[in-house]
């Protein structure tokens, strides 16, 4: 199957690798950050519309994109993920919450925890490994409509530790399960339609870099300061690697000399191409990341 066809529901990235862990190079968890408010409920929204459609609607399956990570280990793998720990992170907190509405938390820990550890995690922080071990084995024993604040069940529980409140990822976390709540609490039958396989409402591409020609060294020195990678950013690697592999041989001419498909994009969109959109650039930050990448979107 081509890397590009490889579409998979959360489930299946876990059938596939034993474990999905959020490396120590990664940041905390943003999407659940107050100042995340709009961003969070514009994907919580477009989750939540694809959930409520049949399963036979031509418009699903909703795909989030390309998730692309290293790949550790043989019999018993593990993903790394260098893109989409964000939309990973919410899905799985999405499948905690949604199982637990529909009570099939058993099912939930047969897949996520059927150890007694999680097999989602962060490296970034031990407290954070710490946090999902424990909320992947804790099953309320309250009705999801008897809760008015999850921050606050959770946070009352004697597994909960008071430190945990310095942890970023924890607290959007908890910040993200309260959006989650009051986005689908009045909904139910969500958990079995996430782990259709047959007919997925929720996909995404993953491209495992062991197969894929990327590698950590190789993300470290695309983000050698240390900062988050922006979309734009994570776009023109992973592109120039499916020119490289789909137009191998073929050239394209840059004045009187002869380039691959691949050497062309990557010169061009980083200049003639960039002094195009520097016009279109976001005057505080300087960044046109976003207007290019509206392009593609619409392309």
């Amino acid at each position: 199957m081509s890397p590009l066809s490889n579409q998979v529901i959360f489930k299946q990235l876990l059938d596939r690798h034993q474990r999905v862990q959020i490396p120590m190079i990664q940041r905390d968890y943003a999407q659940g950050r107050p100042q995340e408010e709009e961003i969070r409920g514009d994907f919580l929204s477009a989750l939540h519309a694809a959930l409520l459609l049949p399963p036979d609607d031509d418009s699903l399956p909703l795909n989030l994109d390309f998730i692309y990570g290293s790949v550790e280990g043989n019999e018993e793998t593990r993903l790394l993920p260098l893109d989409g720990q964000q939309r990973l992170t919410t899905l799985f907190l999405l499948h905690w919450y949604l199982a637990w509405r529909d009570e099939q938390q058993e099912d939930f820990r047969q897949i996520l925890c059927p150890q007694g550890a999680s097999r989602f995690s962060y490296c970034v922080r031990p407290s954070s490994t710490e946090f999902f071990d424990a909320l992947v084995k804790f099953c309320p024993s309250v009705s999801p409509d008897d809760v008015p604040s999850l921050t606050a069940l959770i946070t009352n529980q004697p597994w909960y530790f008071r430190y945990w409140r310095m942890d970023p990822t924890i607290q959007s976390s908890l910040t993200m399960l309260d959006s989650i709540h009051k986005r689908f609490r009045g909904d139910t039958g969500f958990f079995s339609r996430l782990l259709d396989e047959d007919q997925p409402a929720i996909t995404f591409q993953l491209l495992d870099l062991e197969n894929f020609g990327l590698s950590d060294d190789l993300y470290i020195k695309m983000n050698a300061r240390g900062k988050p990678l922006t979309t734009f950013e994570t776009f023109k690697a992973r592109y120039e690697q499916v020119l490289e592999d789909q137009f191998n041989g073929e050239t394209r001419s840059i004045g009187d000399t002869s380039v691959s498909v691949a050497g062309y994009f990557a010169r061009r969109v980083d200049t003639l191409w960039a002094d195009f959109f520097w016009t279109h650039r976001d005057k505080a930050t300087n960044l046109y990341d976003a207007a290019v990448m509206n392009l593609f979107r619409a392309v």
